[in-house]
């Protein structure tokens, strides 16, 4: 009697044990995925590229870039600088909105159609080119945001 008695405890136990070690991932995998994913989706993903020239510096301060880079002739063009992806389920618009500096700023790669606005469909990206035309200086820049 005694060994069916501890017997029907050492089934029960393995049973609670079993059913915890299945249980548990299932239930802090369900937490993480709540902890780590992303309650707010960004509006853009902005990629840089400057990695590719010779002599370019890309910097940021909140939603303002930076391009500094060091003239090698009259007529520049920088095809494709930075790729814009739209992360989103729907279509958005983007607008590049110049500050200061030297260069243009503007979607696509055709140096003959800058555009400045532009409607990117979801999951899809669209590359940003530089062109500097101006003779003022070797090193110059452009500041701009998106929105």
């Amino acid at each position: 009697m005694k060994l069916k008695l501890q017997t029907v405890i050492a089934n029960l136990s393995a049973f609670f044990l079993l059913t915890a070690l299945i249980i548990a991932p299932i239930y802090f995998a369900n937490n993480f995925s709540q902890v780590a994913g992303v309650k707010t989706e960004s509006k853009y993903l902005l990629i840089s590229q400057t990695d590719k020239f010779p002599q370019m510096k890309f910097s940021q301060e909140g939603s303002l870039y930076q391009i500094t880079f060091q003239k090698q002739g009259n007529s520049q063009a920088f095809i494709s600088v930075f790729i814009l992806n739209n992360p989103t389920e729907k279509a958005q618009n983007y607008t590049i909105v110049t500050g200061s500096g030297q260069a243009s700023i503007f979607f696509g790669n055709d140096i003959g159609n800058r555009q400045t606005a532009v409607t990117v469909p979801p999951s899809a990206s669209v590359p940003i080119s530089i062109v500097s035309t101006s003779t003022i200086s070797a090193i110059q820049f452009v500041e701009f945001s998106i929105n």
